[in-house]
């Protein structure tokens, strides 16, 4: 490994550990990345610059603001897109799908649809009874809390 190779993965080791990032695809992805980066001076370095960047900056964003209001996700997406094509980079529009844009669900029932359900919402008051004991017994669950619809999107596989 070149002098470059171990700054950039030695970089990469500060990121990975200030946002806690667990072993996995991504964080191996970073590191061979950084590898790339540090050991290659040819055309490949921009587009390989441009997705570490991108990579990185993604991931400090989400770790520093998970609350984002998909209108702020998306101009993220479409700032990240205009600074890679700043840099030389072709990169492809990014698209949307409305489901990115669905306001948040309100009741079980909004929920179950969202993950394409059709049992008006059992199978998500089950989930939400198992991970939310202390929940009395009979009562309502709207309006659903954030922390209760991604207890549920973790917990019950989407259908769609």
């Amino acid at each position: 490994m070149t002098d470059e190779q171990s700054k950039m993965v030695a970089a990469t080791w500060v990121s990975v550990e200030a946002l806690g990032i667990p072993d996995s695809i991504v964080r191996r992805m970073l590191f061979e990345l950084a590898e790339v980066i540090g050991g290659r001076g040819d055309h490949d370095l921009a587009l390989v610059s441009a997705a570490y960047r991108a990579l990185t900056n993604v991931l400090h964003e989400r770790a520093e603001d998970d609350k984002k209001t998909p209108l702020q996700v998306q101009a993220d997406a479409q700032r990240a897109v205009r600074e890679i094509r700043e840099m030389g980079v072709d990169a492809p529009d990014v698209v949307f799908t409305d489901s990115d844009f669905d306001l948040p669900p309100t009741t079980p029932g909004e929920l179950a649809v969202q993950l394409g359900y059709s049992d008006g919402g059992r199978a998500v008051r089950r989930v939400l009874r198992v991970g939310f004991p202390e929940h009395e017994k009979n009562a309502r669950w709207e309006p659903l809390t954030d922390r209760q619809i991604n207890y549920v999107r973790a917990h019950l596989a989407s259908r769609r």
